[in-house]
């Protein structure tokens, strides 16, 4: 049974026993057809052994598409296309295996196998998306365990975020040459969007008067974790939207011949023009969000209001930042004196 079902059973008026079943607060009555108490008890026995049954028989092929199926349908393609790649690694692998026999050593393997093709960091996406698709399924009551549930991350030893140094921006911004480019990555640096943040802003997420861009989800973009929130806005980020807005022809904010950006070729022409630069290699446009943190941290701003900003989950997260600003407290602690 769902391990949130509970069963009752109960003997209505006219002597017929009915099963109860309780699903997260919600109760369904079935008849066992039986007015004697010990048929009425073997009926209850036999629907949780058919659902035992069933919950133990689904295979993996079907796992992978049912969830690629809904996730089709109610996501971004985007997000369906994360979905799909590590479903078919792991199929790849284990082949159409019965859901229930998967256990710790074939995670084990799956993760030692994956490591060796990709970097510590896809693995861990990979291990977070099966543990979103497993748990589709066991909302829909097709099965009872979500082996990936507490599967251990890959460690990845801490590495300082890869950010522009002021030189560096200088030489970029000045060797970009399309006016939407180089308004998309000053924007960019100056508010902490993430790239798709980006290229998904609409004009009506925009409130002009209140300084503020609201990042939310819509029919086309889900916010990372789906979670909402409102990015201030400094003179320099205002001054391109006001311009922007006075020849606006289309609903998003940053477009190329009235057409959205797409996410990857943005990515591409700024990685041209840093090879372009003769600028750091291992500078790409999201450096541009860790540049944002950076140098507001280096400036004094505390890592709970960057924490807001970039719109982490948590500070623990941010505090990747913090170590940066070791060189500015120095003259904190020299104002300690005996």
């Amino acid at each position: 049974m769902h391990p949130n079902q509970k069963v009752f059973l109960y003997k209505r008026k006219n002597g017929i026993y009915y099963i109860g079943i309780e699903v997260d607060g919600k109760r369904r009555w079935k008849s066992t057809g039986s007015k004697v108490k010990s048929e009425a008890l073997r009926v209850v026995s036999e629907s949780r052994r058919e659902k035992m049954i069933h919950n133990n028989s689904m295979r993996l092929g079907s796992l992978r598409t049912k969830v690629l199926a809904f996730v089709k349908e109610h996501y971004p393609f985007k997000t369906y296309e994360s979905y799909k790649l590590p479903l078919q690694k792991l199929y790849e692998q284990l082949g159409d295996i019965q859901v229930a026999k998967i256990n710790q050593y074939h995670i084990d393997k799956f993760k030692i196998q994956q490591l060796k093709r990709v970097s510590q960091t896809t693995v861990n996406v990979y291990l977070r998306t099966l543990r979103a698709a497993f748990n589709h399924t066991i909302r829909w009551n097709d099965i009872q365990n979500n082996p990936f549930k507490r599967v251990e991350m890959v460690r990845i030893p801490e590495r300082t975020p890869i950010y522009f140094k002021k030189e560096e921006f200088e030489k970029i911004i000045s060797a970009i040459k399309e006016d939407w480019l180089s308004d998309a990555v000053l924007f960019t640096l100056h508010t902490g969007l993430r790239r798709g943040e980006m290229t998904n802003l609409q004009w009506y997420d925009v409130d002009i008067e209140s300084r503020l861009i609201h990042i939310q989800s819509d029919a086309t973009f889900r916010t990372k974790a789906g979670k909402r929130r409102s990015v201030p806005l400094n003179d320099v980020a205002m001054d391109i939207l006001q311009r922007l807005f006075l020849v606006k022809e289309c609903d998003y904010v940053f477009s190329h011949n009235c057409k959205r950006l797409y996410d990857d070729w943005v990515s591409r022409k700024f990685r041209h023009y840093v090879r372009k630069s003769g600028i750091n290699q291992k500078l790409h446009f999201h450096s541009l969000r860790h540049t944002f943190a950076t140098w507001l941290v280096k400036a004094g701003v505390s890592i709970y209001e960057v924490q807001k900003l970039l719109g982490h989950s948590s500070v623990t997260v941010t505090q990747v930042y913090s170590h940066l600003a070791s060189e500015e407290l120095h003259s904190a602690v020299s104002k300690l004196h005996l």
